[in-house]
């Protein structure tokens, strides 16, 4: 706790954060110079605690190597700006985010309870997206009864900055695997999760690419007697069906092909 105080105290020092008023300038330096009456208070543990009470205020960290990074988000006229500071160098930010899109963010925020734990339904997923050894992020920007959709930035490492990868946008909740160098999706079609899909994503050439697609889902919905799992595969650049199942019992199955290795054998 200590340490993040010292670091909002010295960031809110940089920002002018907290209504502190500018200082007056200094007169040149000359014969017999007016005394400077009064000096702007450094910013204390209690502006630091101001400052994180603002609803549209918060941090999170990322424990990248050799600096970590700390992001602070603020609501702003033209959207939410994320601001990176580098743990080691105050000076300035490393780069400045706008997230113009998100709307329900106030609402989010209130309910989020952690506001950065990893894929708990929450603002902020950090996260290693592209098995780099380099942790990224991703920021809430919709959610849904059960999906929360995030705008994802990977860490550039010859830029020294993250990088937006749009192709993340529409997959809900993505969760890296890296027993199969995987990143798998899941949305909820219906209760009990007897109807939804699962999507898994491999990078192919550098390029995001959905390999494996297990839906669950019923042939006739007035029939819950005819319920059915059907995984397709990418196979000659097309997905095609390699395994269906139709029948009660399902969730076995569906464990067994959620991994990439697994084929169909018993």
């Amino acid at each position: 706790m200590k340490k993040w105080m010292i670091f909002l105290a010295a960031l809110l020092l940089l920002t002018g954060g907290c209504g502190v008023p500018e200082p007056e300038p200094v007169p040149e330096p000359g014969p017999e110079p007016e005394p400077v009456e009064s000096l702007v208070p450094a910013p204390t543990a209690r502006d630091a605690v101001q400052w994180l009470t603002d609803p549209s205020h918060f941090l999170f960290y990322i424990n990248h190597w050799p600096d970590a990074h700390i992001i602070t988000t603020e609501r702003t006229e033209e959207g939410l700006a994320l601001t990176v500071w580098s743990e080691d160098s105050l000076d300035a930010p490393v780069q400045t985010i706008l997230i113009e899109d998100c709307e329900d963010f106030d609402q989010m925020v209130s309910v989020s309870g952690n506001a950065y734990e990893p894929n708990s339904g929450a603002l902020v997923t950090v996260q290693d997206f592209n098995f780099d050894g380099q942790d990224d992020f991703g920021f809430c920007y919709r959610r849904g009864m059960q999906p929360r959709f995030y705008h994802v930035w990977l860490w550039d490492e010859d830029a020294g900055q993250y990088q937006a990868e749009p192709a993340f946008d529409e997959m809900p909740s993505p969760d890296v695997d890296w027993v199969d160098m995987k990143i798998e999706c899941y949305i909820r079609g219906g209760a009990a999760g007897a109807q939804g899909d699962h999507s898994f994503y491999q990078w192919v050439d550098g390029v995001l690419t959905e390999v494996r697609h297990i839906k669950l889902d019923f042939e006739d919905w007035e029939d819950y007697n005819n319920h059915y799992v059907s995984v397709t595969d990418l196979i000659d650049g097309e997905m095609q069906e390699v395994f269906r199942y139709e029948g009660d019992y399902y969730f076995d199955i569906v464990e067994r092909w959620r991994s990439l290795g697994y084929t169909g054998e018993n």
